[in-house]
């Protein structure tokens, strides 16, 4: 599968199943939301997101645009969320992924965190 192809499908995938897109994640893949710090692997993808989704709700990705070269792929995004104690709010995503045999060995994701944090509630 194509690398914009395997992004793609991890992010329709995500949008449904936290556990069933762990699937594109390779075991040494690093994930950095900036400017937290970065996890590595599907264990840390994995505690990282639950982490965020307690607090925001399950996430629904739009991807706007995306582009690729070799392995590389970038996307615009807005991701939707329904805080279980606020209301919903998107925030707009640019994400930097890698791809090698198959599956995401880093991932990037760029936002601004005054928009996270008014549509959260949370003063970080």
């Amino acid at each position: 599968m194509e690398p914009d192809k395997i992004v793609t499908a991890f992010c329709e995938t995500l949008n449904n199943s936290l556990q069933e897109s762990l699937a594109y994640i390779s075991d040494d893949c690093v994930y950095q939301n900036m400017p937290f710090p970065a996890v590595i692997g599907p264990q840390g993808v994995l505690e990282t997101l639950q982490g965020f989704f307690e607090i925001t709700g399950q996430v629904r990705i739009e991807t706007i645009k995306q582009c690729s070269v070799g392995n590389f792929v970038m996307n615009e995004r807005i991701d939707y969320f329904e805080p279980p104690k606020g209301k919903a709010f998107g925030l707009p995503v640019a994400g930097a992924f890698e791809i090698s045999n198959g599956k995401i060995i880093a991932w990037r994701d760029y936002f601004c965190m005054r928009q996270f944090s008014e549509g959260t509630g949370l003063n970080l």
